[in-house]
C-alpha cells in the first residue's frame, strides 16, 4: 500500500486526509474507516486480501488521526467528520463505494450513508453500533475527556487495551494495541469523544439500508457487545459475521475470517453495481 500525506490534488480537488491505497484505480471502490482512538493501520491485514480479489482498498486516516489534519474543536461532530470524508471521496469520483467503518468509524459511515446516500452503495458496521449514547455513556465519555487533557492518551491505559482486546490475544498484539494507543494525538480522541457522545440514534439507517450490508462483530467484544450490533433487515444482501473469543479489533484478532467477511460484502457491491 502506498501512504499519502498533506494535500495531493487529484483532478480539481485536494485531499487532505492521509490514506493507504491498495488495487486498481479502476477497480471498484471498497473504503474502511478506522476505529477511536486508532488509525488506518488497523486495516493493514485484509486490504491486500480484498485488493487482490479485485477491489481499489482506501483506507483513511480520519481528522485528527494518524498523519491527517485536525479536526478543529468547535466543529467535531460525527457529521463534521462524514462531510470531510464526503471530501475524500469526491476527489476520486468514484461511483457508490462500499464503505464499512469500525467502531467510531461506523458511526462516521451511518452519518455518511444518511447524510449522502449517493456516495455509498454498500455499508459496513465493524464493531460498532447504531444507537446513540445513553447517558451514562455520556458522562463517561466526558469524564475520559477531562483525564486526557490532564494526562494525555496515557490516561487510556492500561484499561483501553483489555477493552479492544479479546481475552486470549497473543503478548503481541497486546504491545502492538499500546503503540497505536500511545501515539494517537490528544487532540484526535478529545475530538472524537466529543463527537460521539452527540451523536442521533441511526439505527433507522441501517435497518432501512437497501444496498449490501455488512455486520461484522466479536463475541467477546467489551466495548461494545455483541448484543447491540445493528440489524440490516431491509438489506439486498446481509453479511452477518459473529465471531467466537474475538473482541473489538476482529481485523487483528481474526484478519483471515474478516478479509472474508468483507470480500463477500464487496463482491455483493460489485454485482450490485452491474446491475
Amino acid at each position: 500500500m502506498k501512504p499519502f500525506c498533506g494535500q495531493r490534488r487529484f483532478g480539481p480537488r485536494i485531499v487532505l486526509l492521509a490514506f493507504d491505497a491498495a488495487g486498481r484505480s479502476g477497480d471498484p471502490p471498497v473504503v474502511l474507516l478506522h476505529g477511536w482512538p486508532l488509525d488506518r493501520s488497523i486495516w493493514s491485514e485484509v486490504t491486500a486480501i480484498v485488493a487482490a480479489a479485485g477491489f481499489r482498498v482506501l483506507a483513511p486516516d480520519l481528522p485528527s488521526f494518524g498523519e491527517s489534519p485536525p479536526m478543529e474543536a468547535e466543529r467535531a461532530s460525527v457529521e463534521a467528520y462524514a462531510d470531510e470524508v464526503a471530501g475524500f471521496l469526491e476527489a476520486f469520483r468514484p461511483d457508490a463505494a462500499a464503505i464499512a467503518g469500525h467502531s467510531f468509524g461506523g458511526y462516521v459511515a451511518l452519518a455518511l450513508a444518511e447524510r449522502r446516500p449517493d456516495l455509498v452503495g454498500s455499508l459496513g458496521l465493524v464493531s460498532s453500533r447504531a444507537t446513540s449514547d445513553t447517558e451514562a455513556a455520556r458522562t463517561g465519555r466526558h469524564e475520559t475527556i477531562k483525564k486526557i487533557r490532564a494526562q494525555g492518551t496515557k490516561a487510556l491505559l492500561p484499561g483501553l487495551i483489555e477493552k479492544l482486546l479479546g481475552p486470549s490475544v497473543p503478548v503481541g498484539l497486546r504491545a502492538r494495541t499500546r503503540a497505536l494507543i500511545e501515539r494517537a494525538r490528544p487532540d484526535g480522541t478529545i475530538a472524537a469523544l466529543a463527537a460521539m457522545a452527540t451523536r442521533p440514534d441511526r439505527t433507522s439507517v441501517i435497518e432501512g439500508f437497501r444496498g449490501p450490508a455488512l455486520v461484522l462483530h466479536g463475541v467477546a467484544d467489551a466495548l461494545i457487545p455483541v448484543s447491540e450490533a445493528a440489524d440490516a433487515r431491509s438489506s439486498t444482501h446481509a453479511v452477518r459475521r459473529i465471531l467466537p473469543d474475538v473482541g473489538h479489533l476482529p481485523m487483528w484478532e481474526a484478519p483471515k475470517a474478516s478479509a472474508d467477511a468483507i470480500l463477500e460484502w464487496a463482491t455483493a457491491s460489485r454485482q450490485a453495481a452491474r446491475k
